[in-house]
């Protein structure tokens, strides 16, 4: 029955319910896009975005993990530096040159140790402040190592699975390069050189396929929602206001009818006792 009467109170108010339609129409869209006045512009916002990864293996030339006679330690601590390294300025901007980005636009974190609790992996506070500074972002970069291991892995986020993947397989370029800059104006001998390796090619696929449409289907249905549920408050306080008024007016007629009700009676005593003396 209420369900019934919901509707058809709609029924009724169905141009005020067209009209909540076209606001909810224009909130959804608002919700996928940006829209500039000066100068006249239209942007998608970033609600979707990919995903890639890629991994680096610092190395010797001749290849440590082929030679048993190799001690690992030292690599596993350039793994590290190298890890920490990546997260710096310094190292962003020579990504961003790599990945043809501005460096403005990427935000890099880590590095975080593959073995340690959650607890530990937890930002301390000023990591945390830096880290809201850049949740704005459009690209990312997450560094994560295992100190047991020479390796170090990439996790990149961009709006688009190419730009995602450009930007994990940038990190190991940048890397390389410039630890051979490095190594080449120290005179460094061959065999007490470090070699960056990519294991592999970085991997992306979009994360959140869809989530425009799912957002603008979220909010055209909250806003309709929100604005029918204001109409049948509404028709019932208006209905009220009115039966308030009639019943006013029906007071206001019943009291003027009772007051001439009273003068007329007492007019009709006052000539009784008039014709009672004349009598």
């Amino acid at each position: 029955m209420e369900l019934a009467r919901t509707l058809r109170t709609l029924w009724l108010r169905r141009r005020l319910v067209a009209v909540g339609a076209l606001v909810a129409v224009i909130a959804a869209f608002l919700s996928v896009y940006r829209v500039g006045v000066f100068p006249p512009s239209l942007h998608a916002r970033t609600n979707v975005f990919a995903s890639a990864s890629s991994q680096i293996l610092v190395d010797t030339p001749d290849s440590a993990f082929a030679d048993l006679s190799y001690d690992l330690e030292s690599l596993d601590t350039r793994a590290t530096v190298f890890a920490r390294f990546l997260a710096s300025p310094a190292a962003v901007a020579l990504i961003a040159r790599e990945a043809k980005l501005p460096v403005d636009a990427i935000e890099a974190q880590g590095p975080y140790e593959l073995n340690l609790p959650e607890v530990q992996r937890a930002p301390t506070a000023e990591k945390r402040s830096s880290q809201i500074i850049g949740e704005g972002a459009l690209y990312r970069l997450r560094f994560e190592n295992n100190p047991s291991l020479p390796i170090v892995s990439v996790f990149a986020q961009a709006p688009g699975r190419d730009e995602a993947i450009a930007l994990a397989a940038a990190v190991p370029a940048a890397l390389r390069g410039y630890i051979d800059r490095i190594q080449e104006r120290q005179h460094t001998p061959r065999s007490q050189r470090v070699e960056i390796r990519q294991l592999g090619k970085a991997t992306g696929a979009i994360v959140n396929e869809g989530a425009n449409l799912q957002i603008a289907a979220l909010v055209f249905i909250v806003v309709l929602g929100g604005w029918c549920m204001l109409l049948i408050p509404a028709r019932t306080i208006a209905r009220g206001w009115r039966e308030l008024s009639a019943d006013e007016r029906r007071g206001a007629n019943g009291s003027g009818e009772r007051r001439n009700g009273h003068r007329r009676g007492k007019e009709a005593r006052g000539a009784r006792h008039e014709r009672e003396r004349a009598g």
